[in-house]
């Protein structure tokens, strides 16, 4: 638990640098234009502090940010809690929000199926991860053994697909973002812009990071007529028996 949360403190004190903000900026202008027709009531970001602002793309009138961090911004409702054993009912959330959190644990399916639970039935869960077979990825290799950027194991975005079946969720929606390089020049950044839009029109596969939207399947209320093979133990069919007649 003590590693966990040290990454996690990385993680939101990069978030404040001028590169984790633009990844914020990125994945919060997609929840924007994916969250704007979805009906719901209860949101819940599992996450950091730094990333609460991603709430505000939901159009739910009530979300939680839910962090091992003390949240000192009280402009969000916030849970402090572990993320293994989540302080919340199964199947009361409509949306459950996941940006990079799996990546940062050393038991992320735990997590994930942690996630699943809490999604009611036709919920909503959106993942967001880094691609190794990026530029982000190269960097991270080229970085090994070395002071990091950012904490956190690279997820394949297969291996999350298949959690996510395991769950009994079924895939809506899949994107890629950040295809610009990971640089900490502010200013450099943004003039490569441009490079976003070529990414998406030839390069859709190598995005820095990836976004994952799934839906918790229904429980199908139709019963099924079971039919016997065999009879059941202690149970003995009436046999007619024959009508004997004494002749006189």
């Amino acid at each position: 638990m003590a590693k966990t949360y040290r990454a996690i403190h990385q993680w939101d004190h990069w978030l404040q640098h001028a590169l984790g903000r633009s990844v914020l900026d990125a994945e919060q202008e997609i929840l924007f234009s994916l969250l704007e027709q979805r009906y719901g009531k209860h949101a819940v970001l599992l996450g950091s502090p730094q990333q609460q602002r991603l709430l505000n793309a939901s159009v739910m009138p009530h979300y939680v940010l839910i962090s091992p961090l003390i949240n000192k911004d009280h402009a969000i409702a916030s849970i402090e809690s572990g993320f293994y054993e989540l302080p919340i009912a199964s199947g009361c959330v409509d949306l459950v929000l996941l940006p990079h959190t799996l990546e940062l644990l050393d038991n992320p399916q735990q997590l994930l199926m942690e996630a699943c639970r809490i999604v009611k039935p036709e919920g909503h869960i959106i993942i967001f991860g880094f691609n190794s077979f990026s530029l982000w990825g190269l960097k991270k290799r080229w970085m090994q053994g070395k002071h990091m950027s950012w904490p956190g194991n690279f997820i394949q975005i297969n291996t999350i697909k298949k959690w996510l079946a395991l769950s009994d969720f079924q895939l809506t929606k899949q994107t890629m973002l950040l295809f610009r390089p990971p640089m900490q020049h502010a200013s450099f950044y943004k003039k490569l812009k441009y490079i976003e839009w070529v990414g998406q029109k030839f390069l859709s596969s190598f995005g820095g990071a990836y976004m994952i939207m799934a839906q918790a399947k229904t429980i199908p209320l139709t019963p099924i007529k079971l039919r016997w093979q065999q009879q059941l133990s202690g149970m003995h069919a009436s046999i007619p028996r024959p009508t004997i007649r004494i002749s006189q």
